[in-house]
Formats: structure tokens, C-alpha cells, sequence
């Protein structure tokens, strides 16, 4: 008898319109709040070093030594809001979303203290939970632009499949 995976499962009881508008709908709104919050960080005089200087917790030496290095905040600000734009288009999803977590991992280590003080999940771990769900199930092929690159492309590699996958 063969047994049937976890997404197998899954699908069957899943009304696919309801579920496709929802996933489009997820990406659009996480897109735009980190959109949002890189356009407000690029076009002001913004800076990361108040926000790494009251970091706390068990990295909290090494996220203060980061306070007042502009290229921490070029990457923090334009970070945020290329991957605001990756998600809104749905083009390069997937690397976008892995790296969009691994920044999310960063701010929830930094204020460590801040984001334990309820429980060890806060926003950060429901970001990064909903950006490895968008980097493992194919977000931009959902009105996105990796549909048209991929389907664009003569021969799909490693590579390509990865970053438009």
C-alpha cells in the first residue's frame, strides 16, 4: 500500500480557487509591508544603529559592533524593499524569500529579549514561516513574472529553476 505525503493529504481537502486568490493575495501583503517599510528607510535619513544599540539577548555584542555601518543599513533598507518588489512581481521568489527570513532570523535575535516576552513566537517567526512557504511552493508562478521567465526559457538548469522555480 502506498502512503500518501503530508501536501497530498493537504490537497484533497483543498478548494483550489479560494485557496489560489489567498496565496496570491498573502504574497501581494507581505510584499507591500516590506515594500513599505524599505521605501520609508531608502528615502529618509534613516539608520539602523539606534535599533542594533538597544539590541539584547545572546548576539546582542555582535549586533551592537553593526550600529552605525552604512552598509548594514544600504542592505537593511534596500534589502527590504527589493524583496517587497520581488514579492509583488513574483519574480525571484525563492531566493528572495530565503533571504528575506534570514533578515527576519536577524531582527528576531536582535531585540531578543522584546520578542521572547510572550512566548518564542512573535511577527518575525510567522514571516518567516509564510516567506519558507512562499520560497518551497512556487509563489511566483501565481501571476507572477516566474511563470513568463520559465516558461520563456528553452532549457530549464539547476540554476534557473532554483531562482524562478
Amino acid at each position: 500500500m502506498k502512503t500518501q505525503s503530508v501536501l497530498g493529504k493537504v490537497s484533497e481537502g483543498v478548494h483550489e480557487r479560494a485557496f489560489g486568490v489567498t496565496y496570491l493575495a498573502l504574497r501581494f501583503l507581505v510584499g507591500a509591508l516590506f515594500f513599505l517599510s524599505g521605501w520609508k528607510k531608502v528615502t529618509s535619513d534613516w539608520s539602523a544603529s539606534a535599533y542594533l544599540l538597544s539590541a539584547n539577548g545572546p548576539f546582542a555584542d555582535w549586533f551592537h559592533s553593526l550600529a552605525g555601518n552604512g552598509f548594514i543599513d544600504s542592505v537593511n533598507a534596500w534589502g527590504m524593499l527589493l524583496l517587497g518588489v520581488a514579492l509583488i512581481l513574483g519574480l525571484c521568489v525563492r531566493p528572495a524569500a530565503i533571504l528575506g527570513a534570514v533578515l527576519m532570523v536577524l531582527y528576531y535575535l536582535a531585540h531578543f529579549v522584546a520578542n521572547t516576552a510572550n512566548g518564542l513566537i512573535d511577527q518575525h517567526i510567522i514571516l518567516i514561516a509564510i516567506l519558507g512557504m512562499f520560497a518551497a511552493g512556487g509563489a511566483g508562478h501565481a501571476f507572477g513574472l516566474n511563470a513568463v521567465v520559465m516558461g520563456n526559457l528553452r532549457k530549464a538548469n539547476a540554476v534557473t529553476r532554483f531562482i524562478f522555480g
